[in-house]
């Protein structure tokens, strides 16, 4: 890259950090294509690398107080590209597993007792109590449980720290137990290797 472009583009930085939409906007059109046909490299599907490219420009408006415009911007730009694909496929395998799992679960229940087990009914309980949960807490729950996020990425999504997070799984884990033993003490031993596997 030239001198010249290199001063252009940290200019264009620059203004970025301060919240310039216009220089966001020239930023976006010079970059999404190349973030696009990265991504899609790796995903393999135009719809998921379109979604990429969405989540990366949003997350450099969310983080452009901490650009520096003299570091390397495609670097940075590439590296937050490269983990929301992988955290994508993490959190497809994950939703994969929990499905396979409650499956292996209905075939052993099913054996063991020769009784139909509904499975549908037991995840709509497992939604319904996690609504009953504060806001934040049902949030810090379903993004660790259901969204296979570490406890580090939430901490960081919501801003702020890792202990404050472990506490709101805690609580949320001790309402549900409570709320297992309740409704669906029969099933607890099940509901429980869901939740807290």
């Amino acid at each position: 890259m030239s001198r010249l472009n290199d001063n252009w583009l940290e200019q264009a930085l620059e203004r970025l950090r301060k919240g310039d939409k216009a220089a966001f906007n020239v930023v976006f059109h010079k970059y999404s294509a190349r973030i696009f046909n990265f991504s899609f490299k790796l995903t393999h599907t135009r719809e998921d690398a379109e979604e990429v490219v969405q989540e990366v420009f949003l997350k450099v408006w969310e983080k452009r107080a901490l650009i520096e415009p003299r570091d390397s911007f495609e670097s940075f730009l590439f590296t937050i590209a490269k983990n929301i694909v992988y955290n994508k496929a993490r959190h497809r395998v994950h939703e994969f597993a929990y499905k396979e799992y409650i499956r292996t679960f209905a075939d052993i229940l099913a054996h063991d007792t020769e009784e139909q087990f509904d499975f549908r009914e037991l995840e709509d309980f497992i939604q319904v109590s996690c609504q009953q949960l504060p806001p934040v807490r049902r949030e810090v729950f379903m993004l660790s449980r259901f969204h296979g996020l570490t406890n580090e990425e939430i901490a960081d999504r919501l801003h702020t720290s890792t202990s404050n997070i472990n506490n709101h799984i805690y609580k949320a884990l001790i309402f549900l137990r409570k709320q297992i033993m309740t409704h669906h003490a029969d099933r607890v031993i099940v509901v429980m290797a869901i939740l807290f596997g």
